[in-house]
């Protein structure tokens, strides 16, 4: 399921990014752009990925289509307007291989404007740079005249950017009729040496070691239910169940190679809300899609009416990431408990929150030996909060008068992956989409580049908060490769 929600999160802000809006005062775009992703990646998709996953595929693709053309004549609606063919079309792009730059602050960005109209256009340019947590930088007006029917690019102001680091560029195009376009992106600076710092209260060691006893504590009655499988499937398959912290019971996939023998072993875990499920994809390969309390079909425990990432938020004893991350390293324990599992060869891979939990597990439990995040949520709570912000803290403060930012970010500290990333001993490999609302960029380094053990990343220059397609066929040679499977 997670793969498909890329997907469609890929069609959705494929379409919608750079958009014509005619202003009223006092609207400020390109914030209105950069919330209304986020608002499309989390609201929407939580919404409705579980109705998504009880349909078939060919239902899926439909509704695909309909809510992209939902989304792409949302600005209109928003604004009362009614939609029209555009004057111009505008995209930003900049001379770089991958928006990253080392050893070096000025990247040449630029837009591209076409002028669909039978009149010459004049317009005005407004050009922002802005930090990663919207602090301005620069600001500068320029004029351009396009003749009908023509392309021009319109370039950046010269501008030294102040070192490493994630920035936001932006072009605000305004017509002598008031129509509005806006183009903007993300780039970075030797993100590598960004300063990392953590936040770990003084208790965060002992706390964890309490947590790995009591889980060790619960007998976690393995279940393994052979399940019917196309005789042409390169694999067997069993559903699994085991019980977990607060004895709930988690479930997942087991998928085993048909031939008898020890096999190196994935452990597959979902993004938020998702359902992971089997994928038949080798035939020496164990693969466990597993999940976490709260997905799929999994129990959910206390309060599964209230939205998980603030489940308890109150308590660092009660929130609902101790509970998932722990449901993790008993999926780790099923597979240990396996003969036919390579005990030397064992990967965690994860996409978003499945980005964090293959950091959390692979960080708590030194039986990992490889470790693949995603687009990784769950990094550097207090740089994230000052980039992006969801209507549900809001709503939480509300209900939870006696709280307030600090002691939010102190129950988050226990379970943000840079105060436990120096623990992750094993190989890793990390992947950002360069324009991701949801997951910057910046909040993931901070948790790598606090990894010890060997360690590399890719940067995706034009995705949000999804991988391309052949990301995927990347990262499972890749596993091949150090697993040296072939």
């Amino acid at each position: 399921m997670y793969i498909e929600t890329c997907e469609l999160e890929l069609l959705i802000l494929q379409n919608y990014p750079e958009s014509s809006l005619s202003t009223r005062s006092g609207f400020s775009l390109e914030k209105f752009l950069y919330s209304f992703q986020k608002d499309v990646n989390l609201r929407t998709h939580r919404t409705l990925k579980q109705f998504f996953e009880k349909v078939d595929y060919m239902k899926w693709c439909k509704l695909t289509i309909l809510l992209i053309i939902f989304v792409s004549v949302i600005p209109e609606i928003l604004l009362g307007k009614t939609a029209s063919p555009k004057t111009l079309t505008v995209q930003m792009n900049f001379n770089d291989s991958d928006g990253m730059l080392f050893n070096e602050k000025v990247i040449q960005t630029f837009v591209e404007i076409k002028n669909n109209s039978a009149d010459t256009v004049s317009m005005q340019i407004t050009w922002k740079i802005e930090t990663d947590t919207w602090r301005p930088l620069m600001e500068m007006d320029a004029h351009l005249d396009i003749m009908p029917n023509v392309d021009r690019s319109a370039y950046c102001p010269w501008f030294e950017l102040p070192g490493p680091g994630f920035y936001h560029i932006s072009a605000m195009i305004t017509t002598e009729k008031d129509e509005i376009y806006a183009a903007s992106k993300v780039v970075g600076i030797d993100p590598e040496k960004i300063p990392a710092t953590t936040d770990a209260m003084d208790d965060f060691d002992s706390f964890w070691k309490e947590s790995l006893r009591a889980l060790d504590k619960i007998d976690p009655k393995f279940k393994v239910i052979p399940q019917k499988r196309d005789k042409k499937a390169k694999t067997k398959l069993f559903k699994i169940e085991m019980q977990s912290w607060n004895g709930l019971t988690m479930r997942g996939w087991l998928e085993v190679p048909k031939k008898r023998g020890k096999y190196p072993a994935l452990l597959r875990v979902p993004g938020y809300n998702s359902n992971k499920k089997p994928i038949d994809k080798y035939d020496d390969l164990i693969v466990l899609s597993f999940n976490p309390r709260s997905h799929g079909e999994s129990d959910d425990g206390e309060d599964a009416e209230i939205d998980m990432w603030i489940r308890g938020l109150d308590s660092e004893q009660k929130y609902y990431y101790r509970g998932a991350y722990l449901d993790c390293i008993r999926a780790v324990d099923f597979l240990e408990s396996r003969k036919d599992v390579d005990q030397d060869r064992i990967a965690i891979w994860g996409g978003s929150q499945g980005g964090g939990f293959a950091f959390a597990t692979a960080a708590l439990d030194e039986r990992i030996d490889l470790c693949i995040a995603d687009i990784p949520w769950m990094c550097d709570w207090d740089n994230f909060f000052a980039i992006t912000h969801w209507a549900e803290i809001g709503d939480w403060f509300a209900s939870n008068p006696d709280q307030n930012w600090a002691s939010m970010l102190n129950t988050l500290s226990y379970f943000d992956t840079k105060n436990m990333a120096d623990r992750i001993s094993c190989p890793v490999i990390m992947s950002i989409g360069l324009q991701d609302a949801v997951c910057p960029p910046s909040t993931s380094f901070a948790t790598y580049n606090l990894i010890n053990s060997p360690k590399e990343y890719t940067v995706y220059k034009h995705s949000g908060h999804w991988q391309p397609k052949t990301h995927y066929e990347d990262r499972f040679e890749w596993l091949r490769g150090q697993f040296n499977m072939d």
